[in-house]
């Protein structure tokens, strides 16, 4: 028993130690990667289900605008950490240029959460539901939160932001997308 036991446990370890090079080695890949080196790369796709109406959000419709795409999670403490910076800048830049919008992508939550998350903190601009996680890879998204800015044309222009977004982040991506 002893011997099928520590097997067990030998082989739980090399799974774990695989997924740690994986993630550790994959983190270049996909859009985040690309911009993350300087790169302004095409949007990949979004085209999800509203969170809380009916219908659904393509970013292809909001082309032309400068779309802020920000990935969250209601259980995420980091994302409620900025929740109410990117609702104030969202506000703010709604008033200030309505070519500006911000758009939140929901990712493996749970509606009735997700829905509570967006009144708590005055959340206001679109958001979207990922069910499935599907988006995620695409994007080269490796946890929540995480921003990327997309310009006018459609592309996504640096920075993008792991983890929490300071106003003075999203300002700066803003006005980086708009020159785009």
């Amino acid at each position: 028993m002893r011997v099928v036991r520590a097997a067990v446990v030998a082989g739980v370890l090399a799974l774990l130690a695989l997924l740690v090079w994986d993630v550790a080695h994959n983190h270049g890949s996909g859009v985040a990667g690309k911009v993350d080196k300087g790169k302004i790369v095409p949007a990949p796709k979004l085209d999800l289900p509203r969170l809380g109406t009916s219908g659904k959000l393509s970013l292809a419709s909001l082309r032309g605008k400068v779309v802020v795409v920000n990935f969250w999670q209601s259980s995420c403490v980091p994302c409620k950490e900025e929740a109410r910076t990117l609702a104030a800048a969202a506000k703010a830049w709604k008033t200030k240029n309505p070519d500006v919008v911000f758009v939140g992508v929901d990712a493996l939550d749970f509606d009735g959460p997700a829905k509570a998350y967006l009144r708590r903190y005055g959340v206001e601009y679109p958001n979207v539901r990922d069910a499935t996680g599907k988006t995620y890879p695409n994007w080269g998204v490796t946890g929540v939160p995480e921003t990327f800015f997309v310009d006018r044309h459609g592309r996504v222009v640096p920075p993008h932001i792991i983890s929490t977004a300071s106003r003075q982040e999203l300002d700066a991506g803003i006005r980086r997308a708009l020159s785009s």
